[in-house]
Parts: C-alpha cells; structure tokens; sequence
C-alpha cells in the first residue's frame, strides 16, 4: 500500500496496536528463540526430555528478560522524555507485562508439540507451529503499520526460520546423540 493510499489517523489501528511494540518484541523474540533451541537441541541430542528443559527453560528465562528489558528501556525513554520537557505516556510496567505476556505464550507455541508428539513429529509440528504463528504476527504487525500483511508476515517468517536453520546446523555439528 503506497503512502497516499492509506488511512490518516488511527482509523486503521487494530486492537493491540497501543502494545504493538511490547507484543512484537516478546513473540516474535521467543517463537524464534525457543523454536532454535528446542529444534538444535533435538537434532544434536535426540532426546525429548533434554529438549523440554532447555526449551522450558529458555523460554521463561527470555520471557522474564524481555518482560526486564521493556521495563529499563521504557523507563529510560520516559526519564530521557520528562527530563527534556517532553511528554511520554508509556507505563514501563504495562510494557514490561505486555511483553512478558507475549514472550510467554508464544513459548508454547515451539514447546507444546514435544509434550504429545515423538521428536520426529515434534520437530515438524514445532517449525510448522511457529513459523504460521510467525507469519500471523507479522501479518497482523502489517496490518496495523499499514505495510503489506502478507510482505510483514514473511518478513517475520525469514528471521525466524533463519535462526531456526542456524541452531539445527549446530545440531548436526555438535550432535551428542551417539556419543558414549
């Protein structure tokens, strides 16, 4: 959609758009994040439960820094913003919490499929899982910046499978399943 074609105001806002930054950052952070760690885990040690440890816990470690990290920075551009005169209306806390929210749940989407699958599928259903979840992040990221949806949505999907192609490199490289 070129300039002159799109809405002016915030007529073509959808909901979420007031967090759309905290939203994006935490899920698509974490889809792509767990899904590479749970993914090069699986193919460099083919075990299930070594995979739900480190992909539990980086997912709720990197929720927990997201959600810390929206935190700082907000407050630090609210400080930057009150101490030159500015107005800022962003709550750190609310930014800190949207984030952490998102980072949370969009854990799930890479882990959920190692509790009911073997890791064969698992993996599959995994990378499946997440990169659609990607996609639909950032078709709705595009929806609300008024770039082209579909072009976000790959955008988003490119990051993600980058790093998940990157972690499952390591996996081959550094694959510990047939070590004694």
């Amino acid at each position: 959609m070129d300039t002159a074609a799109r809405p002016t105001g915030t007529s073509h806002r959808r909901a979420g758009a007031s967090h759309l930054r905290e939203i994006v950052m935490g899920s698509q952070d974490n889809l792509t994040n767990v899904l590479a760690v749970v993914l090069g885990v699986a193919i460099g040690s083919g075990d299930a439960s070594t995979v739900a440890l480190a992909g539990l816990a980086a997912g709720i470690a990197e929720a927990i820094s997201m959600g810390g990290v929206l935190y700082t920075a907000t407050k630090a551009e609210r400080d930057l913003a009150i101490s030159s005169g500015m107005a800022f209306t962003k709550r750190p806390a609310s930014a800190a919490v949207a984030t952490f929210a998102a980072a949370l749940l969009a854990a799930l989407f890479p882990l959920a499929p190692f509790a009911f699958l073997p890791l064969e599928g698992a993996m599959i259903a995994a990378a499946a899982l997440s990169l659609g979840a990607l996609f639909a992040i950032g078709s709705w990221t595009g929806g609300i910046t008024g770039d082209r949806w579909w072009h976000s949505g790959v955008r988003f999907v490119v990051i993600g499978g980058l790093a998940a192609v990157a972690a499952g490199i390591i996996g081959v490289v550094l694959e510990t399943n047939g070590a004694a």
